[in-house]
């Protein structure tokens, strides 16, 4: 049987990780797996109750890391203590359905990477304000229409890669925030790598607030141009 490993970073999620960690390990007890948790020093003890549930099961381990360092180095420092055969990206504030993932991964044996996709048909998000939706509408409207890739979704984080689809692909990729989902995607699309997407349904986080804000969809964009453009 291939094995899992499921990627989720971690920042002040004490009220929803370990709900997330176990509705992964629900949806996945009949599969070969294991959690890599990256915690960036959570100020909230996020990082303890990590350390809490590796304790009480040993397909789960932790990568503590000395500050927040961004979405995308921490995917990127979790690889490599992953075994897997395929990878699975995901966020731990309970947006993710984990109940997608066996569906992701039987199609991940078909493609080198799976999008859980809120803009294709069936898709949906619930919950977010009516700000969000539009920018993230917009975001990937303007996204296809400049690179001419079919993907709907560029900025979902929940994926699915072939284990050497990662390995090959991630080195080319140097954004390290929210931007590296884009980045990821569109390296792995110019290289040829094979993509389809599945409909979710997204969930705007459980508990907390939002780490997106106006200044890292500037950012986006910034990086935006230079990827595309190689400015």
């Amino acid at each position: 049987m291939k094995k899992i490993s499921v990627i989720t970073p971690v920042y002040n999620e004490i009220f929803n990780l370990e709900r997330n960690i176990n509705q992964i390990q629900q949806h996945l007890k009949s599969q070969n797996y294991e959690i890599i948790i990256v915690d960036d020093n959570s100020p909230d003890g996020s990082g303890l109750l990590a350390d809490f549930l590796a304790r009480k099961n040993p397909k789960i381990r932790v990568l503590h890391r000395k500050e927040k360092m961004g979405l995308g180095t921490a995917y990127k420092e979790g690889f490599s203590l992953t075994r897997g055969d395929f990878i699975v990206s995901m966020d731990s504030d309970l947006s993710h359905d984990a109940s997608y993932l066996p569906q992701m991964i039987e199609c991940a044996e078909n493609y080198d990477i799976v999008i859980g996709s809120r803009f294709i048909d069936e898709g949906k998000i619930i919950g977010r304000s009516l700000w969000r939706d539009s920018l993230s509408l917009i975001a990937n409207y303007f996204i296809r229409s400049i690179t001419g890739k079919k993907v709907k979704d560029w900025t979902s984080g929940l994926r699915v890669y072939r284990r050497e689809t990662w390995r090959d692909v991630m080195p080319m990729v140097n954004c390290n925030k929210w931007d590296f989902q884009f980045e990821s995607l569109y390296k792995a699309l110019q290289e040829g790598y094979t993509v389809t997407e599945i409909p979710i349904t997204f969930h705007e986080r459980a508990d907390g607030k939002s780490k997106f804000n106006l200044n890292e969809a500037l950012s986006f964009l910034q990086s935006f141009i230079k990827i595309v453009y190689k400015v």
